[in-house]
């Protein structure tokens, strides 16, 4: 056996290969041993068998015994094409959840105030509640609503009642209690009590799941590639002689042109381009997705707190990528006398677009029936365009329909569509910021009701960012297209509104404009300030409804750190007066305290520092500074992403030590971590200069070990070392290059602060 060091056509591979050298002195090598450095063996066989270097096509070696090298010749279209990972592998990182209670909540109270008879009312007050306690275990969720209204003294309304838990390793998510099904984009989902199983990508933010561009080549020599999606550079590297391909191009658009720029050494280069299109909806080749249902139908989700069905029903749906431009899907529904089975593709026709179609067959009772669906979207330069049409033949049933019940003999959603098409169209000047929007949609209930709404719109924006829009919509219904212009001024459904918003100033802006429907006429100014996302930030609106409504209207927030204060107050001409006012927070009990903060939507961290005052910075911006106990509550954190915490080491007391002075988290969805920085105020920390007995300061970087401690100290500029976990009467001993020498100190403990002692010998 050899071990040899390749060269393919003239250039080093940097490989080391094992090869055999046979009795009459020809070379042969294993077969994936030749796959690995880049050639294309001939026919199919064991990983392991050993192919003669001669049986390979068009390839010729030299092997060179005094440099025990192998020079190989062979033809580029003979060789394995070497994938190159633009930015390459992605690090996957590892969820942690800590233990712990969250309660967001929304206090909200209004009322009114009529000026004829002099005569104020409460209309209502209320508390809405999401409370949820999570542990490495999955996270188990309340929602619910108690107040009173104008028709109840009190209400107490349980919603979702959930427990979930996510293996982040098999991107799979278990959910048992109140669920909403999953499906596919031709699908209705329906809530649910019961259990669900669900592939879910979201734990893995590293993972693309949806084919990127695909390009493909061959350099003769060492050279520079450059790739371009449209004016964009996505990448540029070396490669080396022989194919090469990529397939993980980043795209900021769906759809456009991929050019290939190959440099070499002598600045000789060769363009290629090729059309591409991808979606979200397209998987790559392999992958799939999936979700399985299984439980009681709910109905009448927040009216009825416990509005279950008594009927077992079941759900699957299935996507699996067969090629990186084809995905196919397929879904099932079923309960004991109804059974609806689907499948469906979607393809990419590369610069056409993305297609998709679907058929399913169901069974309900003695009923059966037939859904056909298909789709396109596509983007064109500055035009989108995305056509959908969906049709039922016979009774087709779903189990949305088939588990709905009848209100006086009568399906309150009517069953499913006989007919539902809708198209959209959008063209963007980006030259002069001006766009254009229209859309079509057109359905038929199995009644024969239809509706028929038409909707475009079109803005305009300036360079001193003042905007013009213009929207507008028509409900022709049963009339058809024909009833889209009879309908205005007559009984037909229809709207329009017009205006143009300036900013005054860096921090407020204005609009005004006019909206004609077909009960109303009205105009509208408003000024408004933005609501920002920090402690401290405030907002507000005023604006005035003229016309037929005549209402004057002020509103405002402040974020506070623990939570937001809002209000409104309307003036409905010279009748009365409405107001309201609603509390938002969250109360966090985690890390050994409860904490008051924002509503934590995500996940939240609780910070350690273990000192009062210290500035804590998220991202690299300031958060807030810790409270009395030493700790903050960070909400905002993104779950199964890099989390950046740092403290002000600054803020610190004198004679505090600290373990790190930044670090990141990754925290599981829904939960919350301790991010403790190992600081100890009373740290019993001094600072010496160390010396030998000639007076000169020892050595920068010479290790400092403390009797009685495990802890290693070091030697900084000027003989200076900063000691911690010092005792009444302390022993030193210093590592120098060649010799170790003692020093030893006393230190008077109780004042927290650090102690200077100055010039210590060590010999």
């Amino acid at each position: 056996m050899l071990q040899l060091d390749v060269l393919m056509n003239g250039y080093p591979l940097k490989l080391i290969a094992a090869f055999t050298q046979l009795p009459d002195g020809r070379m042969a090598a294993t077969r994936s041993e030749l796959t690995d450095i880049g050639v294309v063996v001939p026919g199919q066989g064991a990983s392991e068998e050993l192919i003669t270097l001669d049986e390979v096509p068009g390839l010729n070696y030299v092997y060179n015994e005094s440099t025990q090298t192998i020079a190989i010749e062979l033809p580029n279209g003979e060789r394995v094409a070497k994938n190159l990972q633009i930015g390459g592998e992605n690090e996957v990182l590892g969820a942690q959840s800590g233990t712990g209670v969250v309660l967001d909540y929304i206090a909200y109270a209004g009322g009114d105030y009529t000026v004829a008879d002099y005569n104020a009312a409460i209309n209502g007050a209320n508390l809405s509640l999401d409370a949820r306690a999570f542990s490495k275990y999955g996270v188990l969720r309340q929602t619910g609503i108690v107040g009173t209204t104008t028709f109840s003294d009190f209400t107490a309304l349980r919603l979702d009642t959930s427990w979930t838990y996510s293996d982040q390793a098999n991107m799979r998510t278990y959910r048992l209690g109140d669920i909403i099904s999953g499906g596919l984009r031709w699908t209705r989902p329906i809530r649910m009590g019961g259990g669900q199983v669900q592939r879910n990508f979201s734990l893995r933010p590293d993972l693309i799941t949806m084919p990127l561009p695909f390009i493909e080549g061959s350099a003769v020599v060492p050279s520079t590639l450059d790739i371009y999606v449209g004016d964009l550079k996505t990448y540029s590297g070396p490669v080396d002689p022989g194919r090469f391909n990529i397939d993980n191009i980043p795209v900021y658009t769906s759809s456009g042109k991929a050019r290939m720029v190959l440099t070499d050494a002598t600045g000789r280069s060769v363009e290629s381009e090729s059309d591409f299109f991808t979606s979200p909806d397209l998987l790559k080749h392999d992958l799939y997705d999936y979700s399985v249902d299984v439980g009681v139908v709910r109905r009448d989700f927040g009216s009825d707190t416990f509005g279950y069905d008594n009927e077992l029903v079941g759900l699957g749906s299935l996507s699996y990528g067969l090629t990186d431009a084809i995905t196919g899907e397929a879904h099932i529904e079923a309960k004991h006398d109804l059974i609806d089975a689907g499948v469906g593709v979607l393809f990419s026709g590369r610069q056409l677009g993305m297609f998709n179609v679907a058929i399913a067959a169901s069974r309900f009772g003695a009923d059966q029936g037939y859904f056909l669906h298909a789709g396109w979207e596509g983007n064109f330069g500055n035009l989108s365009v995305q056509a959908s049409t969906s049709r039922t033949f016979g009774k087709y049933f779903d189990l949305a329909a088939a588990t709905e019940i009848p209100v006086n003999c009568r399906l309150i959603a009517d069953g499913v569509p006989r007919a539902l098409d809708q198209i959209s169209l959008g063209y963007s000047f980006y030259e002069i910021g001006s766009g254009i929007g229209l859309s079509f949609i057109h359905e038929e209930e199995l009644s024969g009701d239809q509706s028929n709404i038409l909707s475009g719109s079109v803005s305009h924006s300036f360079s001193n960012n003042m905007s013009l829009f213009l929207n507008g919509y028509s409900n022709f219904g049963n009339n058809g297209v024909y009833g889209l212009f009879s309908n205005f001024g007559n009984n037909g459904d229809y709207g329009l509104f017009a205006g143009i918003s300036m900013p005054l100033g860096s921090t407020t802006s204005s609009s005004v404009g006019i909206g004609i429907s077909r009960d109303t006429v009205s105009a509208t100014a408003e000024v408004s300030r933005p609501f920002g996302d920090k402690p401290g930030d405030y907002g507000w609106r005023v604006s005035r409804n003229q016309f037929t409504n005549n209402v004057t209207s002020a509103s405002g927030a402040y974020r506070t750190g623990k939570g937001v204060i809002t209000g409104n107050i309307d003036q409905h001409g010279s009748n009365g007066v409405s107001a309201n006012l609603a509390l938002s927070g969250a109360v966090v009990a985690a890390g050994g305290g409860v904490f008051l903060g924002d509503h934590i939507d995500d996940a939240f961290a609780v910070v350690d520092a273990g000192a009062e005052g210290v500035n804590v910075k998220y991202e690299n911006r300031d958060a807030g500074k810790t409270g009395k106990n030493g700790k903050l509550l960070l909400p905002g954190l993104h779950a199964y992403q890099k989390n950046k915490i740092e403290i002000d080491v600054n803020d610190l007391p004198l004679g505090a030590s600290v373990a790190m002075s930044q670090t990141e988290v990754v925290p599981a969805d829904a939960t919350g971590l301790v991010v403790d920085f190992g600081v100890k105020q009373d740290a019993a920390a001094v600072l010496l200069t160390l010396t030998d007995d000639s007076g000169k300061f020892l050595p920068v970087g010479s290790e400092v070990l403390l009797q009685g401690s495990t802890e290693r100290f070091f030697v900084g500029y000027d003989g200076a070392v900063y000691v911690t976990g010092a005792a009444s009467h302390n022993r030193l001993t210093v590592k120098l290059a060649t010799s170790m020498c003692e020093a030893s100190f006393d230190y008077k403990p109780g004042s927290g602060d650090q102690a200077a002692l100055g010039a210590v010998k060590c010999v």
